[in-house]
């Protein structure tokens, strides 16, 4: 585990807009990044059920978080979402849907040093697998994340 600090996402103007041309993923969204009420993300309408939402946005604003908006050097890949929590809570007559993930990741470069030493020695009687993915995991980043999600679907209301 480490303590590096991710920055969250800043306000954009239209997040719709912006996922479209980064992912080429459209949803039909407005509002924020979802980490508090206030940047909620507003569903307007959805075509997969939200377990399955949320677990896409997460995805999607994690990749932002780690590795598009990083320096090389620090860009984070393997990136891996595990759904902990969902629940809902009332907050000012609004009804929120918070999903709460843990994420692993490994640092890119440090990621490609293991798949090299993975591919290089996998099969010789030297190599030591099972201490190979114990630096793996050891080397791994993990971290709790929550988004908000405010439904104005009509399912939702």
């Amino acid at each position: 585990m480490s303590n590096l600090e991710f920055k969250e996402l800043e306000k954009v103007e239209n997040i719709q807009k912006v996922v479209k041309n980064l992912f080429e993923v459209e949803l039909d969204i407005s509002g924020g990044w979802g980490y508090d009420d206030k940047s909620a993300v507003i569903i307007h309408a959805l075509e997969i059920p939200i377990g399955q939402f949320m677990n896409l946005f997460v995805t999607l604003r994690t990749n932002l978080e780690m590795n598009f908006n990083k320096n090389p050097d620090e860009r984070y890949g393997g990136i891996n979402l595990s759904a902990l929590e969902e629940k809902s809570v009332e907050k000012n007559g609004d009804r929120y849907d918070i999903a709460i993930f843990e994420i692993s990741a490994i640092n890119e470069k440090r990621y490609a040093e293991f798949i090299k030493e993975y591919k290089e020695n996998y099969g010789k009687k030297t190599f030591e697998l099972n201490n190979h993915f114990s630096r793996r995991k050891e080397a791994r980043l993990t971290r709790v994340v929550e988004c908000w999600f405010l439904q104005e679907t009509e399912d939702a209301k």
